[in-house]
């Protein structure tokens, strides 16, 4: 029988066990802490469920939903989300909207702008891309500030990675809806995605170790030392950062997280339907307001708001930035053919949910 040894049981590794088990693999599946999921459990404050941001599927592939759709069943959404821009006094559509344009008291010089963008293919960096694509004021009214808050950094010109926002950066037309070509749901159950994690570790062929820390990795042997123990396996694969299976020999790759503020409000409704999170583009230290029965489903006369503060307190966003992803690319070239570095962390890229299940769903297949 065919063994693997999972590290880290969020996302990415509860899915890849599942997956493994299934196909007739002997799986370990290893998490450091007391519960599955990582930064997608379901949390409660005040009788409130929600998670650590919003986490809700976002996916172009059918596979991917009817593969997540069969364990969990889902509720589809409609996606729609604005920004707050201080300077017009006003909340507009994100993705910017062309219809939005003739409402901004600086629609002259906006449409003056579009009408003389450079190519946006000639772009060297994250700024030049936004600014050849909508022009400089608008740049200025939704992205500027917003990515300078949410990366901590003084220029977005450091960001060499355009396309990390999978709600893409083209003016809108038509419908302001968030990628209606694309899934876009949440668990109807109120446990969130704990029943998919559950779901996963319980697969017949799965090993859980909880509470477990990994004491050293000898990547080329494929094996991890837990508690004393040596354990080797056919694949190793890890979903943790890749400069910690080398003990940071190349360096240590930079991460921006969040501080997370939880306010319960006595009203049902606080943003109005059909949006359920909200952007704040100005000098605020916040970045997004969520409104988390919107996206759960929970019923109650109060709501839950929950605010989120870029900060170093934890690792939850890779930077992009060409020098870190290289640092990482290096690391993953160190690792032979049995060891696969995935999720978000292990590809040191951003990816959600929707490209987690679909990473594993491809790389599986053949295994």
């Amino acid at each position: 029988m065919k063994t693997a040894t999972i590290i880290g049981g969020g996302f990415a590794g509860c899915t890849w066990a599942h997956i493994l088990a299934n196909k007739g693999w002997q799986v370990t599946l290893i998490e450091c802490a007391s519960q599955l999921g990582g930064g997608c459990q379901t949390l409660y404050y005040g009788g409130h469920p929600y998670t650590f941001g919003p986490r809700h599927l976002f996916t172009a592939h059918e596979s991917v939903f009817n593969f997540l759709q069969e364990r969990v069943p889902q509720r589809l959404l409609d996606h729609y989300l604005l920004t707050y821009v201080e300077r017009d006094g006003q909340f507009y559509s994100y993705p910017i909207h062309a219809d939005d344009i003739p409402l901004m008291p600086d629609k002259e010089k906006i449409e003056q702008e579009l009408s003389e963008r450079p190519d946006p293919s000639t772009a060297r960096n994250f700024e030049e891309y936004w600014i050849y694509s909508v022009g400089a004021t608008l740049y200025d009214k939704f992205v500027k500030n917003y990515s300078k808050k949410m990366w901590q950094i003084e220029s977005n010109t450091v960001l060499t990675d355009f396309k990390f926002d999978g709600k893409g950066v083209q003016l809108r037309t038509g419908t302001k809806e968030v990628r209606p070509e694309f899934f876009i749901s949440y668990p109807i159950s109120l446990r969130g995605w704990d029943d998919y994690f559950d779901i996963c570790a319980n697969t017949p062929g799965v090993t859980l170790w909880m509470n477990c820390h990994i004491e050293a990795f000898d990547v080329q042997k494929a094996a991890v030392q837990v508690k004393g123990e040596w354990i080797k396996s056919d694949i190793l694969v890890s979903s943790l950062s890749p400069d910690l299976l080398f003990d940071f020999e190349y360096g240590e790759l930079k991460y921006i997280g969040r501080d997370f503020i939880k306010l319960v409000l006595p009203v049902e409704q606080v943003i109005p339907d059909p949006t359920f999170f909200l952007h704040y583009a100005n000098d605020e230290v916040f970045t997004r307001v969520v409104e988390y029965k919107k996206l759960t489903g929970y019923k109650s006369p109060t709501t839950l708001l929950g605010m989120e503060i870029p900060s170093t307190s934890n690792k939850l966003y890779p930077y992009p930035i060409k020098e870190q992803q290289e640092i990482a690319d290096r690391y993953r070239k160190e690792m032979p053919d049995n060891v696969f570095s995935v999720g978000r962390m292990g590809n040191y890229r951003y990816y959600d949910i929707g490209m987690i299940v679909d990473e594993a769903l491809r790389f599986t297949a053949d295994l």
